[in-house]
């Protein structure tokens, strides 16, 4: 049988040659990628013709039953986020708050505030681990997921104790070649297309939940940017947050868990918006007599997952894995 036989019907590449597409998946446990993603490439020879991405594990209600007490509400959502509950429980708590019209003391704020960003920076360390085991830089892997286990339940004397190693970290990763080799012109995101976090940031623009928090204003927090918005920029930016959250714990001087107030028999609506490690959550409740009675919550991994499809299409295989690692996406955030 001739090739022309073995190819009729068979689509056309964007080279004009037919070929058989072939559906590879790749998760939800594959190296580099974060458990529960199910990535699925369609391959035209070594090229990314198409591909779909969806959470295994994300899309839990909100909600155990009808009504909530705060405390286990609380509970709940940060056990929902595994990757950055500190920072789950944190909007769940300030989301009751405003819903009953209470503030913690500034002393508490500043603790809470403490906590997310050491949530930050041991999640950038798991990213560039991950990042590292995808693409070769084994060292990278080993030292980066070394630092994120010291840091991530330290508190402030144990984190200003790491900081000089993690900063000597990001400094010889930011200046190996081949880092730049790797990272350079792979997954470039326009400033019109939506976007979140770091994502969003490292194109010269966008936002970032904590300019509006007084207590980081206070801090001394400045939101961090990036040009370019290539997986390099992405990179770049979460090592510069990293040092930045190191600067902003020795300021704070105290990490403190969150508590959820007593808010009685309160009956009203609230709520919270909070910069997580992958960008903007926001979450909006209603209280009926001091219990939870509906809660909407709004993630970035939600809007960041949208980015898959243009980012690998078209692109060599090696650089579609690197695009989607860059996103950082938590399937436990993707809703709907």
């Amino acid at each position: 049988m001739s090739m022309v036989e073995m190819t009729e019907g068979q689509p056309r590449s964007t080279d004009g040659l037919q070929m058989d597409w072939i559906e590879v998946p790749f998760g939800p446990f594959f190296s580099g990628l974060p458990a529960g993603l199910r990535l699925t490439l369609t391959l035209d020879g070594d090229t990314v013709a198409a591909s779909d991405a969806t959470s295994l594990v994300g899309a839990t209600n909100l909600m155990d039953g009808p009504q909530m007490n705060v405390t286990d509400f609380v509970d709940r959502l940060a056990a929902m986020m595994p990757l950055s509950p500190v920072a789950y429980r944190t909007l769940a708590c300030a989301a009751i708050e405003d819903a009953a019209g209470v503030e913690p003391a500034d002393d508490a704020q500043r603790g809470r505030a403490a906590a997310v960003e050491r949530e930050r920076i041991a999640s950038h360390l798991n990213w560039l681990a991950d990042f590292g085991l995808q693409s070769g830089f084994l060292w990278l892997a080993a030292r980066a997921g070394a630092l994120q286990l010291a840091v991530q339940d330290a508190g402030a004397d144990g984190i200003a104790a790491q900081a000089g190693a993690i900063r000597r970290l990001t400094r010889r990763v930011q200046a190996a070649p081949l880092m730049r080799m790797r990272l350079g012109g792979i997954a470039p995101i326009g400033k019109d297309t939506p976007a979140s976090g770091p994502v969003d940031r490292a194109r010269g623009g966008g936002s970032d939940a904590r300019i509006d928090d007084p207590t980081l204003a206070a801090l001394g927090f400045e939101m961090r940017l990036q040009e370019g918005g290539d997986a390099l920029a992405r990179f770049r930016l979460r090592c510069d947050e990293i040092a930045q959250s190191l600067d902003l714990i020795a300021a704070a001087g105290i990490i403190a868990m969150p508590q959820v107030r007593d808010v009685k028999t309160v009956s009203g609506e609230g709520a919270a918006r909070i910069e997580t490690p992958r960008g903007a959550a926001q979450l909006r409740v209603r209280l009926v007599d001091g219990k939870v009675v509906q809660a909407d919550l709004d993630t970035p991994s939600t809007v960041n997952l949208a980015l898959v499809e243009t980012l690998t299409a078209q692109q060599e295989l090696g650089d579609a894995l690197t695009a989607v690692v860059s996103l950082d996406l938590s399937p436990w955030e993707i809703r709907g």
